[in-house]
């Protein structure tokens, strides 16, 4: 990561502040609004043509068709919701095409990790003699997303 000053500063609040609240409310409710989706695409795709001119568009597209694609591809076989196609696609202009792979992969490991997680949880806490029709126990994604997401950006800046 070359940011430095304060375009980096506000690199990492713009990618705070939208997966932080992205995080809250798919917990919280289970969907994100197209709202912040929108938001978070219009401002990361501005703050990448302020700062980088038409380079940092051109990673920006490239970072949208990665992670927007990678996640239609999935919606569209019936994993994941129409919210986290948009967060990812969203949060895909801020990061850029290799950032994006990289979070999509961590962060699908992460999903994974932390779905075993909560069905073992589920399983040991609320197991009962009587046996129960077999519940999903998905994770919301906006969290190990924006786990990889931090923790790729931490790298990174060490």
């Amino acid at each position: 990561m070359s940011r430095t000053g304060l375009e980096l500063w506000l690199f990492l609040s713009g990618v705070a502040v939208f997966t932080l609240t992205a995080a809250i409310l798919d917990v919280r409710h289970r969907r994100i609004p197209n709202a912040l989706a929108v938001a978070g695409l219009v401002v990361g795709l501005g703050f990448r043509i302020a700062t980088e001119g038409l380079p940092g568009f051109g990673d920006a597209l490239g970072g949208f068709a990665v992670g927007f694609g990678s996640l239609l591809l999935l919606w569209a076989m019936g994993g994941g919701g129409g919210g986290d196609v948009k967060l990812m696609g969203a949060l895909s202009v801020w990061l850029g095409t290799r950032q994006t792979v990289q979070v999509l992969v961590l962060s699908s490991i992460l999903a994974f990790v932390f779905t075993a997680i909560r069905g073992a949880i589920r399983r040991t806490h609320f197991e009962t003699t009587t046996p129960r029709p077999r519940q999903k126990v998905a994770v919301a994604f906006a969290v190990p997303l924006a786990v990889a997401t931090w923790a790729l950006i931490g790298i990174k800046l060490m």
